[in-house]
Parts: structure tokens; sequence; C-alpha cells
């Protein structure tokens, strides 16, 4: 059995290339090709091809025998024809010093070819058989998570990295799941559902940011404020109002590292900001002499209301004229230090932010209205009574969005009593509905990707997909993400599986920021980029 999706070329990036782009369009519609009389490329074939490629040459010649082939029947030598337009294509058929036809001849000829391949496809789509069961990877988990529930998670510090094939990680027949990696995705849903709603913890919890070694530090970085130089910035989620411990540790590179911040001639001025306003600044005093570890770290504790918030740290910029000559002294005129392992470490001239480590809430106060909580706290129930209904609510919300489909009424039966045991154990009701986002969470059908054959349908029968299944394909192609309830309406409808909403839907989908994605993720496959935070820089 084989699935078609709503066009031709649905499921791969020509398809939105094509629909984004292509100006071949009338009253929103495709234009179709029309049918064209084969004896006109019959005749250029006949004329500059045959004299190799036929039935008594063929085995010298890619084993292509263009005198028998009957064109008027396209799509019974489809395979063939598609190398024939791929070489007319790319101008290597026919060979240099061989008869070549004239541009507007050989555009003609792989027009045509193209035509009736694009009919023949059409007519009789066989696009093969896709992965029933193909697992989220880890950035597909994050958007996920952040589309759903407003919240954004560091998977890399939740979940091991993903396997490749062929060196990319969203291959569904590498992304397979095992009995540690399920009990990864069990810790994560516990930590994300409590984080999400702001339950208490029983301690003050510690997240730690590093600084890339590939991260520049004497440039701006971009998203930092301007007039700054290095450091990081962070989107740090707060699940409780509360006071916050920041720690930044500085560090120095030259020829390995060194555990400390050494000296330097100017004065550096450090800025903590929340949400682009500064919360602290502290100046560095010049000084010449090795610190210590103990002394490399700078602490700020400051009352922070519950919420996703934008966290960066950086270094005001030098003046610079000095900077120019600190580059130019870290080369000229080398310095010496003692580190804590008794070796000389080379001196340089300005201070490296290495971490920022943030611990709490100590004191919590409330958990604040949050973006995470309006996503999932729908309805309040107004006592006890109500809580049965709210919780029914709030859970088929859930469900639709994070199974990308409909909510049916096992669904909601499968999560209410593991919403009533959270309930009694936690004693609220917001205990509950985290207990069952926790089970939402493990569930196959969040952490699954599913596609079913049709009830009744023979073997090797193609068929379309069901318009969810599209909205599915298209936002983890697109945006590497959940449908957002616009798509998935439309899915539920009906509707997306035509041509000119489809249309319009991709179009506005390439629109959205979460598209950017698309071409980031690819090419850190590609190019390996994501293998940069694995190099260790010589800073010599």
């Amino acid at each position: 059995m084989n699935m078609v999706g709503g066009v031709r070329l649905a499921g791969g990036l020509a398809c939105a290339i094509a629909v984004a782009g292509m100006p071949a369009m009338a009253g929103g519609q495709p234009v179709q090709p029309r049918a064209g009389d084969a004896a006109e490329p019959r005749a250029v074939l006949d004329r500059y091809c045959v004299g190799c490629h036929n039935e008594r040459m063929k085995d010298s010649y890619a084993g292509l025998a263009l005198d028998t082939l009957d064109l008027t029947a396209a799509p019974a030598h489809a395979e063939q024809l598609e190398k024939v337009v791929r070489k007319v294509r790319s101008g290597q058929m026919p060979p240099a010093g061989r008869r070549r036809p004239d541009d507007a001849t050989r555009e003609s000829l792989a027009r045509w070819l193209e035509v009736e391949l694009d009919r023949a496809a059409a007519a009789d789509p066989n696009p093969g058989r896709k992965e029933a069961f193909h697992r989220l990877n880890r950035a597909e988990y994050r958007n996920a998570v952040r589309d759903l529930l407003a919240i954004d998670v560091d998977v890399a510090a939740l979940l091991p990295t993903d396997d490749a094939g062929y060196g990319f990680d969203n291959i569904a027949g590498v992304l397979r799941i095992s009995q540690s990696q399920l009990e990864q995705y069990l810790a994560a849903a516990r930590k994300i559902s409590r984080e999400a709603l702001g339950s208490p913890l029983p301690a003050a919890a510690v997240t730690e940011y590093r600084v890339a070694e590939t991260q520049p530090q004497y440039e701006h970085i971009d998203g930092l404020p301007f007039g700054t130089r290095g450091g990081l910035l962070v989107q740090h989620h707060f699940p409780r109002s509360g006071d916050y411990e920041i720690a930044i540790d500085l560090l120095c590179r030259i020829q390995g590292e060194c555990d400390g911040s050494v000296g330097f001639p100017d004065p550096h001025e450090l800025e903590v900001a929340i949400d682009g306003e500064r919360v602290a600044l502290f100046t560095l005093e010049p000084r010449g002499e090795f610190r210590p570890h103990e002394e490399r770290t700078w602490r700020l504790r400051l009352p922070v209301t519950a919420g996703t918030r934008d966290l960066s740290v950086a270094f005001l910029k030098l003046p610079s004229i000095r900077e120019a000559d600190a580059r130019v002294e870290r080369f000229l005129k080398p310095h010496y230090v003692t580190g804590v392992v008794g070796e000389p470490s080379q001196m340089i001239f300005q201070p490296f932010v290495d971490r920022v480590t943030i611990a709490g809430p100590f004191g919590s106060t409330s958990t604040g209205e949050t973006a995470s909580r309006r996503a999932i706290l729908t309805c309040r129930p107004a006592g006890e009574a109500d809580e049965a209904s709210c919780a029914t609510e709030i859970l088929s919300s859930l469900l639709r969005r994070a199974f990308r489909r409909p909510a049916t009424a096992a669904d909601v039966e499968q999560v209410l009593p593991v919403f009533s045991a959270g309930r009694d154990a936690g004693g609220d009701f917001e205990a509950g509905i985290e207990a069952a986002l926790r089970r939402i969470l493990v569930s196959p059908e969040f952490l699954f990707r599913i596609e079913r054959d049709p009830d009744g349908i023979a073997p090797d029968t193609n068929y379309r997909i069901s318009d969810l299944e599209l909205a599915s394909r298209l936002s983890f192609f697109l945006w590497s993400s959940i449908p957002d309830d616009e798509l998935l309406a439309l899915a539920e409808r009906g509707t997306l599986s035509e041509p000119a909403v489809l249309e319009r839907q991709v179009r506005r989908m390439l629109a959205d920021p979460r598209s950017d994605g698309l071409a980031r993720n690819f090419f850190d496959r590609w190019l390996e980029l994501h293998k940069m935070e694995a190099i260790h820089m010589d800073w010599a």
C-alpha cells in the first residue's frame, strides 16, 4: 500500500519551493500541462540520439534503446525517459563532437518529456511506502513542547543524541527507541510538566548554561545589547515567582584553559540583564595577578517573576583603540602566571564569560500567570464539583494538539483516571492536571508520527493520505513541529488537501519565523555544523 499526498510533489523540499515560488498559477489553480503530439520529439530523438542509443548498440550506450521506445506510452518507460530528460537538460547529450540540436529544439524536447512524465505521475502516482511510525527527534520534540505548552526546554540536557542516517537525524528508519531512552522521556515529561505549571519543587533547581567554544567573545553577539561584547543570551523559564541566584563564571583561554580570570590592564564592566533591563553591573578592576578559582565567580540574588525570560550576560565593549592594543599586546608581550595546578599559562587581556548558573526559586511566593499556564489551564474550576468537567475540557484541548488530531472519548477516558490519581496524591486540581500532562507527553501518539492504512485497503493499492496526516507532514517538514490551530482546523474540515487551500497554507507557513528551522536544520546536518560544539579550540 502506497500513500499519496494531495499534490504530486508533496512530501519533499520541491513541494514548498514549487508552491511558494512558481508563477505558473491561474485563478488560484495549478496550470495542468496539455498532452502533445509525439511526432516531433520522435523526430528529434531519431535524428540526434538513435544513432547510438538503439537496440543493436544499447549494451555499449547505457543500456538505452530509443529506437524501439514508444513515446505515446510514456508511463511505461518513465525510468528511461527520466534519464533522457536529465541528460538533455544538463547538455551532456548529445555529447560534444556529435551533431547537436539548437537550444530551442533541446528545450522543446525536454519540456515535452517533462509534461508527459508529470501527466503519467499524476494519473498513476506511486510514491512508495513510508514508515508508519516516525519518532520525533530532539529538535522536533523541543519545538513540539514549545508550541504545545509555550515553554522552551533544553533537550540536550534531557534526551540523548539522536542516531543519524546518511548524516541526517530525521530519518524514521534510524529513530528507534530503547528502554533507557524511554526512561529519559519519562524523566523529561516529569520535569516539563512540573515547570510548565510552576509546581513547587522539593529543592531549588539548578540550571547551567555554557558558552560554546566557537562563540566569539571579542565581538558583539546578535541578540545582546548594542555596545557589548561576548557573553551569552539564553531563554530561561522561571517556574515560580521568588528569589533566584545567578552566578557568572569567568574564564581565560590561552594554550588551553586556566582556572580563573588572569590579569588585564583595563577595567571591565560585566552587565546582567533580564528581558533587556539591566539588573546588575559588575566592575572588574585592572590587575596583573592571577585570581584563584573561588574569585572568578560573580554572583547576584534577585526576585524574578515567573515566566520565560531572556537573560543576557555580556561585557560592555572597550574603546576600540584599547581593544586593538589588547590584541596586539597579547601576541607581542606574553606574560606568565601560575595557575591552580602549578602550570604556567600565557596571559590574555580580556576576560571571557565561561558559564552562567541559575539556581532557585528561594522563598517562592506563587506560580504567577505564565504563558505556559495560560496555554494549559484553559478553564479554572470554581469548586470541587466543577473539577471533572474542567479537567475534561483542558485534557481534550491538550490531547488534540499533542496527538495532531481530534481527541476521542477513549483518549480522554485514558487520562482522566491519571488526573484523578494525581489530584488525590497532590491535594489540588493542578496536581491532577500535571499528572495527566505527564502521561500525554510519554504517549506514543505524541512521541511518534503515526500514519495508518485505511480500513479494508487491498495490498499494493495507492491511496491518498488523510488531511490530518497531510497537516502533520506539512508542519513537521516546514516547522519541525506540530500543526497550529489554523492548519489543524482545516485538516479537520477536510479542506487542507484542496490545491488552493494547500498553497495558501504553505505560503503562510513559509512566512512564519518557525520555517527558519527548515534551512537551519538541513544545513546543520548537511554541513555537519552540529559537530562544531565538540571541537576544542586552540587559542594559542
